[in-house]
């Protein structure tokens, strides 16, 4: 969903893990590659996160 806020566009990601649907994650400059942009682990299983936009 897009939010106008003072002329500005605001765009919420929540991340969720494909393999365990955990929601807790890491980020870390070392995991950041062109299927990871975000650099987002899970801390579970460590699996890659998938990013939704809400």
């Amino acid at each position: 969903m897009w939010w106008l806020s003072k002329g500005a566009i605001t765009i919420r990601l929540y991340f969720k893990c494909p393999c365990c649907s955990g929601s807790q994650y890491r980020t870390s400059q070392f995991d950041v590659s062109v299927n990871n942009p975000h650099g987002a682990r899970c801390i579970f299983c460590k699996s890659v996160m998938s990013a939704q936009i809400s």
